[in-house]
């Protein structure tokens, strides 16, 4: 998402990031990975509970599959930290309007499924 952020702006979406650091942490995180974007810390996990985001199971975490994503990740030059936080929480991805309506939800089924870029972006084009 990165490399789209001013696909992102030109559309009016304003992408906030949500991580389980500290705040501290966060901060660290958003310069060390030079993320472009408003990130919430939130160690406490209320926005993953009030949007009721799941858990992985231990085995999902452990998976073959996981471990083909994470060097597949690597190999596209994409750095994998130290976790902070709760390691099983999966993330979602959610499109909201200035109205406060949810208008686009994705649920994680493991901690790398992640929404396409393009295609959120596709979605928010669409949808003006």
């Amino acid at each position: 998402m990165r490399q789209k952020a001013d696909k992102f702006q030109r559309l009016g979406a304003r992408v906030v990031l949500v991580g389980l650091g500290t705040p501290e942490e966060t901060a660290a995180f958003k310069e060390q990975f030079n993320v472009p974007f408003t990130m919430i810390a939130d160690p406490q996990k209320r926005l993953f509970k009030a949007f009721h985001l799941k858990q992985a199971s231990l085995g999902g975490l452990f998976s073959v599959g996981m471990a083909v994503k994470g060097l597949s990740a690597m190999a596209k030059g994409h750095a994998i930290g130290i976790p902070k936080g709760d390691v099983r929480q999966l993330p979602g991805v959610f499109i909201i309007d200035s109205g406060g309506r949810i208008r686009f939800s994705h649920f994680a089924k493991d901690p790398a499924d992640h929404p396409d870029p393009d295609d959120l972006l596709a979605f928010l084009r669409d949808d003006n």
